[in-house]
């Protein structure tokens, strides 16, 4: 069983397609706890982003477990405390996870502020004037307060991405998903979305950051992963994974991107 401490644990996973001709993702363990900022870094075709969208069955594993607050979402049912057997309700699950995308997924026929109260209010059954206040604190944390009432085409690439995590936090998710988030940004947007992911590591927000921002890893990373052809070949913390790295593929990865 997962501990306090553990919100998530892999085992074994597995992603397979053409019946095993591809293995997207080849028998990977690995534990999330609370508080880790964990960055998966690797050539491209690695397996980093099937890895993270996995946590939250967007990609839905060939084999192996993921145990989040203890129970196995791969499994369709499982069996209560009491014994009963309960169906696993994978969206309650995902309300805990926030998820940003390389491509932003803001909705483009809505403003900043229906984008960001659609799930509280739909899901969570949050009072309009509680989630729009609540979006408001948000807006005002990434200096974006006054672009409430605009639509995202009005926006640039890095303001679409500050409202995409923190239109994430309105669900009050016990971890961040990040898939590539700056990869899809012009350079110089690249660091006011960092700034506001360093933020939330800095206060201690759960994170599993799939990146090639190798300072970010470096400097923001409690933890860092590197995978190739499908599989997890170290993990270490930044100091060990950028100063003393181990295995050829890493070597050889790191001397290339650095």
């Amino acid at each position: 069983m997962a501990t306090r401490d553990n919100l998530i644990q892999v085992t074994d996973l597995k992603k397979y397609y053409n019946h095993g001709a591809i293995k997207a993702l080849d028998g990977v363990t690995v534990d999330i706890n609370q508080g880790d900022v964990m960055v998966v870094i690797g050539p491209s075709g690695s397996g980093k982003s099937t890895f993270l969208r996995s946590l939250n069955l967007l990609e839905e594993p060939t084999g192996g477990s993921i145990l989040f607050n203890g129970v196995d979402i791969t499994k369709k049912k499982i069996k209560s405390a009491e014994g009963k057997t309960v169906k696993v309700d994978i969206d309650q699950h995902r309300q805990k996870m926030g998820m940003v995308f390389q491509h932003f997924n803001l909705f483009p026929h809505m403003t900043i502020m229906d984008n960001m109260t659609l799930a509280p209010i739909q899901v969570k059954h949050m009072d309009r004037g509680e989630a729009e206040k609540k979006a408001l604190a948000l807006l005002d944390r990434v200096g974006l307060q006054d672009r409430a009432r605009a639509y995202p085409i009005q926006l640039s690439g890095g303001q679409k991405q500050r409202i995409a995590i923190v239109r994430a936090l309105m669900m009050e998710p016990e971890v961040m998903l990040f898939d590539e988030p700056t990869s899809a940004l012009d350079p110089e947007m690249v660091g006011e979305v960092l700034e506001v992911m360093k933020e939330l590591a800095d206060e201690g927000m759960t994170m599993v950051v799939v990146t090639h921002e190798m300072g970010f890893a470096r400097e923001v990373g409690s933890r860092v992963l590197f995978m190739a052809d499908g599989k997890l070949l170290e993990e270490g913390s930044p100091a060990d994974i950028f100063g003393n790295p181990q295995h050829p593929r890493l070597q050889d990865f790191l001397s290339k991107v650095l």
